[in-house]
């Protein structure tokens, strides 16, 4: 096997300089055992040539959704004949419409139907990736979701950070019961993805419809405790204060934020949170 790689005729390499990004043109990278050698000159076993395009670090997509059984494609159908996310989830579609094929799934099934979405990742240049889980919703399949990732992980050439998101929405034996699904993510969820050691995050779709303020709040606390590191799902529908709780708790990211009003903007400035826009929702 040929242990180093060339990358000649880069038109722009972009990589991290003393006081931020720097540009470098017209020039090579010489690569062996998987680590950048020399910039600018050297050689090596295989040439490719970058035909004067740019090479870049890989990407980082911060939030993504990689373990669930079939896609909704007749939903896009639906977006893009004017029908909201809100209007498609009365009607039984999306989140809790994935919840049944994946507590179908085996893990073997879930695990080879994400490898072709990594390898589509991979191929549009995205090395790292964060993961979550939530098309399960009951303790079996949130923990079978995690381990799934965890496998990927080491099965792929890409990184892949974990997140547990048991409060992605109610199941629907929990539909008029809801206080009682915060209590089992709290009481019994937490614990055992605790235990399992997997997870790095805890996620909640904090919106109107899913989970409120006071139910996030305690749920990011409780994987707080556990040491699970909070991110929330915020602003996406309706501001109603997702964005300003994010920043009092601190979580590390608050996704979405399509509807974020002036207060939460100043809010999340103000605090260590990672404002992670998410505009193609």
């Amino acid at each position: 096997m040929n242990r180093s790689i060339k990358l000649e005729n880069v038109g722009c390499l972009i990589t991290e300089g003393s006081t931020g990004i720097d540009y470098k043109h017209n020039t090579c990278v010489v690569i062996e055992d998987k680590y950048i050698a020399s910039i600018g000159s050297g050689s090596a076993d295989t040439i490719i040539d970058c035909r004067g395009k740019m090479v870049t670090p890989g990407f980082v997509d911060s939030h993504t959704h990689l373990i669930f059984d079939n896609p909704r494609v007749d939903e896009h159908k639906l977006r893009l004949s004017g029908a909201t996310y809100e209007e498609i989830a009365k009607n039984g579609g999306g989140i809790v419409s994935s919840v049944e094929g994946v507590r179908a799934a085996s893990p073997e099934e879930l695990f080879n139907k994400a490898l072709p979405r990594l390898d589509r990742f991979l191929s549009m240049g995205t090395t790292t990736i964060e993961a979550k889980s939530g098309y399960g919703l009951d303790i079996e399949s949130e923990l079978k979701s995690l381990k799934v990732i965890n496998e990927l992980s080491d099965a792929h050439a890409i990184e892949i950070l974990p997140t547990f998101m048991g409060a992605h929405a109610f199941p629907s034996e929990y539909k008029n019961k809801k206080e009682g699904y915060v209590s089992l993510l709290i009481d019994k969820m937490i614990p055992h993805v605790k235990k399992q050691g997997i997870a790095k995050f805890i996620d909640v779709f904090c919106e109107e419809g899913y989970f409120s303020i006071d139910q996030s709040r305690r749920i990011l606390e409780a994987g707080k405790s556990v040491g699970l590191i909070p991110r929330i799902h915020a602003d996406e529908f309706y501001n109603f204060g997702a964005s300003t709780m994010a920043g009092e708790l601190g979580t590390i990211s608050a996704d979405h934020l399509m509807v974020t009003g002036d207060k939460g903007i100043k809010d999340l400035a103000n605090s260590n949170t990672i404002a992670t826009l998410l505009p193609g929702t």
